[in-house]
């Protein structure tokens, strides 16, 4: 189904007239490829602004060109996890983790999950999403601090792909969830939980082993595409909070496509700031 309008599809951000902040991604018309309105758009700071305004007569309309060549999805090449995994004295992730976890469970979860340095900022990690197939597909470089675990937002959002680090040409990026690669060793029915940030999946990994924790990255991520290795066994996700209606809503759609899944009201009636997720419960209960 193709409509007159649509959000912009490339990286490009506005200033959002709500919260002021440049995260509003604009309406083009598809035909023209040209911006409408400054005012025609979404805020990406969906839980704290949720700014959003549709252009109206957005209809249907017919396509033209039916010659559309699909790009086939890009990879890493090999190596690149080894090259990019090694040196982590510098990681202020990975010497959060020293702070809270011994030196033993740290080590276990950066080599289940892969977890690199990268110098895009002095002290930054790559989370590697690495699928099932073990295609090394993306790999998201974040800055953390190192006394309180949180990301570093300011003066702006620290937050890359490597393929843009590496300066990789035409590179197709097509995600997958964050530790999939692990699913081989966990049997069909066994239980798995899925959270937005990266960050939380590992620390819940060592703090409740027993389970395989997966990350979708965005809120956007939980989707059927991305779900589709998950299939035969029990999904349990937990969403930020004052996001549970907007997953639970997700959960339910995918359910009808044949996932046993369900979505956990954890952190909704816990006094929490918005955003807050389980590490937020239960590392600070250490």
């Amino acid at each position: 189904m193709n409509f007159k309008y649509t959000l912009d599809k490339s990286s490009k951000k506005f200033v959002c007239p709500n919260c002021g902040k440049q995260k509003l991604v604009r309406y083009i018309e598809v035909e023209t490829n040209n911006y409408l309105d400054a005012l025609m758009g979404r805020c990406d700071r969906e839980s704290s602004c949720g700014y959003h305004l549709t252009p109206k007569g957005n209809t249907i309309v017919e396509v033209k060109h039916h010659n559309i060549i699909q790009q086939e999805p890009s990879c890493h090449v090999d190596g690149v996890l080894k090259a990019f995994g090694d040196n982590h004295k510098n990681n202020n992730f990975i010497n959060f983790l020293l702070r809270n976890f011994s030196t033993a469970d740290v080590i276990h979860a950066i080599k289940k999950y892969f977890i690199g340095a990268s110098d895009q900022w002095h002290g930054s990690t790559i989370f590697w999403q690495v699928d099932e197939q073990m295609n090394v597909c993306a790999g998201k470089v974040m800055l953390y601090n190192e006394n309180t675990g949180s990301r570093v937002k300011k003066p702006y959002p620290h937050i890359n792909w490597m393929h843009k680090v590496l300066k990789i040409p035409n590179f197709v990026l097509q995600q997958c969830l964050f530790g999939l690669h692990n699913l081989c060793d966990y049997e069909k029915g066994s239980t798995i939980c899925l959270v937005e940030s990266e960050k939380t999946a590992v620390i819940m990994s060592i703090m409740f082993s027993g389970f395989l924790w997966l990350a979708t990255g965005s809120k956007s991520n939980l989707k059927s595409s991305l779900l589709q290795p998950l299939k035969g066994y029990k999904i349990i996700v937990f969403p930020d909070k004052t996001e549970f209606e907007n997953w639970n809503t997700k959960v339910k759609a995918l359910e009808k496509e044949g996932f046993l899944i369900s979505c956990s009201n954890l952190l909704e009636n816990r006094d929490l700031e918005d955003g807050s997720d389980l590490v937020d419960v239960f590392l600070t209960s250490l």
